[in-house]
């Protein structure tokens, strides 16, 4: 069996890579790097490292090769041959992936089912629709499955150089389960280490948006402006640690009214998110769970949408509210896009970026909530100065 995995970063070699060698597939990645397909073809092996604390267990994913995502036509040979497509190349990449999965498909005579690992609630449906753009009108699209994953584990590292013929190294926390949206895949289904299928996919990926990476990115904004460096670090701060437990709730509370306590949880679900964002040994950064903002700002995405859920169940979201807030003050220089949104909130105002980034309207209900906050926070900041209480709003 052979499954091609679109996207050689963290979670496709970190995570899809590693189950699906386990579950007997053999691993073809498309990357766009070069120095990365030279490196598979070459060493043809890498190195999951799972920690926890001081516990870690090492695993040597073997016999994989790559090939360019620069070379269509290769890619979509792979395609027309493969059991199983995955794609993990980040969701702002999905159109370029759609039209290497469509040239691929064109040359199928068999059915295929696709897994998006991408972290969007609708991964699936949009990448089918986007692979449609490519393909005749008539082409029988709907033959394949298209569905999102929710992945458990983070993937934080990448360790090792990829010039040289010694194992890459990818470093994550143990989870090892996956959900998939059973009623969008096609039998027969394919059979995964660690693959749950369920029947309420939506329920499944808006609790693990809406809670835990509320709360992670809670925890990244936060400390941004406290001037951390590190989850681990972040969410030892006894403000950010309240202020992170306090926003997972608030969207746990809309969870259980929407879906009922089955899948919302209970307190004990939420300290062991806790526990999870301890973990020193993933060196979690806050650049990186911190990245994309505008994304995480979305009308439907982690910090906006469970805080609209919580609205609708009665709940006011004021720490998920602070959290978007801290957001739209957050820059990389090494994030472009960060710079564009920052020149957005200067030049069109926050009423404006809100409408336009988050859905929302400064003048009423959660929009005012998070302009409240920004106007709040704006009093003190400038890069560099460091938020010293959230309570207050001081500042160094």
């Amino acid at each position: 069996m052979k499954a091609i995995v679109i996207g050689a970063g963290h979670i496709g070699c970190g995570f899809a890579g590693q189950l699906l060698r386990a579950s007997g597939f053999q691993v073809i990645f498309v990357a766009r790097n070069p120095i990365m397909v030279d490196y598979f073809n070459r060493v043809g092996a890498y190195r999951v490292c799972l920690v926890n604390g001081p516990e870690k267990k090492e695993i040597i994913i073997d016999g994989v090769k790559a090939v360019s995502a620069t070379r269509p036509d290769e890619v979509a040979n792979e395609i027309s041959q493969a059991n199983l497509i995955v794609t993990a190349a980040g969701a702002i990449n999905l159109p370029e992936v759609a039209s290497l999965i469509a040239a691929g498909l064109q040359q199928r005579s068999t059915l295929i089912n696709i897994l998006a690992f991408e972290n969007v609630i609708n991964a699936g449906p949009l990448l089918r629709d986007l692979a449609a753009d490519h393909l005749p009108a008539d082409f029988p699209l709907t033959a394949h499955g298209f569905s999102g994953t929710l992945v458990e584990r983070a993937v934080t590292q990448q360790l090792g150089d990829p010039t040289k013929n010694e194992l890459l190294t990818f470093v994550g926390d143990p989870p090892a389960t996956f959900v998939v949206d059973g009623p969008s895949l096609r039998q027969p289904l394919p059979t995964i280490e660690g693959m749950i299928v369920a029947r309420n996919y939506r329920a499944w990926i808006e609790r693990k948006l809406y809670i835990f990476s509320a709360g992670h990115a809670t925890c990244a904004y936060l400390g941004y402006l406290k001037g951390y460096k590190y989850i681990h670090s972040a969410i030892r701060d006894p403000e950010i640690r309240a202020a992170v437990l306090a926003a997972m709730a608030e969207g746990q509370r809309g969870l259980a009214a929407r879906y009922g306590l089955e899948v919302a949880g209970d307190e004990n679900d939420l300290q062991n998110i806790i526990a999870r964002f301890e973990n020193a040994a993933l060196n979690d950064s806050i650049m990186r769970v911190a990245r994309d903002p505008r994304r995480k700002l979305g009308a439907n995405d982690r910090l906006v949408g469970a805080a609209r859920l919580a609205e609708k169940a009665g709940v006011i979201p004021k720490k998920l509210a602070l959290a978007a807030a801290a957001a739209l003050f957050f820059y990389n220089p090494a994030e472009p896009s960060t710079t564009d949104l920052q020149h957005e909130i200067a030049v069109d105002g926050l009423g404006a970026a809100l409408r336009h980034i988050c859905g929302l309207d400064s003048r009423r209900g959660l929009g005012r909530f998070v302009a409240d906050d920004w106007n709040r926070l704006s009093e003190g900041w400038h890069r560099g100065n460091l938020l010293l209480k959230l309570d207050q709003i001081m500042w160094a």
